[in-house]
């Protein structure tokens, strides 16, 4: 009797073993998994770059030509283009703008600064009306009605708290914004805020009368330079950009301002394969630590109005 009871605390005890020993080779194999795709699984980095056009809701804005240019100067320098077009520019596609993934942005849209602030406003094509009011109250000074002023028409609008509190996840950290509306770069509210989400450098306009011909033409030769075989750096392409005349005196500029950015150029590269990418993973937990907006209520939208010549 007690050599049967015996035999069976070491079958328990082997057992209790087996059990432990199982376990820790789990753990090891799944340490290994982790170390793996965090130091040493390849990946291949997709090049995107994204043209937003706003402007298309107004029919005499429309510019075949420019996108087609745009896209063949991206397409050439290894980027995978996608089109945005006017009707799908509202509050929601803004939101999720830093999700696309994009390395370079041209958003073709109004912008103005907003009355009695220094926030520049980014156009929607969401008109404004009653029922708008009520829905998007509760976002306080994040949204506000921007008025196109040669045709009348309100449109909602973005501001860079909206950027700050709405915009979901980051920009790629080589991220490229052209900011191609009016007094984009007159404040540098908007660019700071996209900034503070990722993106690596902001052009925009500093002046308040910019003709859209104008821009679009600025906008293809800034990308030349940028994305040429031999590419100007970011302080030398705006240079080169404000050496013409423009129309209404209209000055491109550049942010954040400092010596980094001054100098730093556009990668062209697609499709690179990198191994040992040391926190890419990591890249996500700003989502999960990070409220993606915050609900304020300071005002009706109807006390916030934004006025774009462009």
């Amino acid at each position: 009797m007690a050599r049967r009871q015996k035999r069976r605390a070491v079958e328990k005890g082997l057992n209790r073993k087996l059990l432990y020993g199982v376990a820790l080779i789990t753990i090891i194999l799944l340490a290994v998994l982790v170390v793996y795709y965090i130091f040493f699984m390849p990946f291949t980095e997709s090049w995107t770059a994204a043209i937003i056009d706003q402007l298309i809701i107004e029919e005499d804005l429309f510019n075949c030509h420019f996108n087609d240019t745009i896209t063949s100067l991206l397409n050439t320098s290894g980027f995978d283009v996608k089109y945005y077009p006017g009707t799908i520019v509202t509050i929601d596609f803004y939101r999720e703008l830093p999700l696309k993934g994009s390395k370079v942005i041209i958003l073709r849209a109004h912008s103005a600064v907003r009355n009695k602030t220094n926030y520049v406003d980014l156009f929607t094509s969401e008109l404004y009306n009653g029922e708008k009011e009520w829905q998007y109250s509760g976002y306080g000074d994040q949204i506000s009605i921007a008025e196109f002023r040669y045709t009348g028409q309100k449109y909602l609008a973005i501001g860079p708290t909206f950027v700050k509190w709405s915009m979901k996840g980051r920009f790629d950290s080589n991220c490229v914004v052209v900011l191609m509306g009016c007094e984009s770069l007159r404040e540098p509210s908007m660019a700071q805020a996209l900034i503070d989400k990722g993106a690596r450098v902001v052009f925009g306009w500093l002046t308040s009368d910019v003709v859209d011909s104008d821009a679009d033409a600025s906008t293809v030769q800034l990308l030349q330079f940028l994305l040429a075989e031999n590419p100007y750096n970011i302080q030398g392409a705006v240079d080169e950009i404000n050496r013409k005349p423009h129309l209404n005196n209209a000055t491109l500029d550049y942010y954040p301002k400092d010596e980094k950015t001054k100098y730093y150029t556009i990668p062209k590269r697609k499709n690179q394969t990198l191994t040992g990418l040391i926190g890419e993973p990591f890249c996500i937990l700003p989502l999960i630590i990070a409220p993606n907006w915050k609900l304020t209520k300071i005002e009706g939208l109807s006390e916030r109005v934004t006025y774009s010549s462009t």
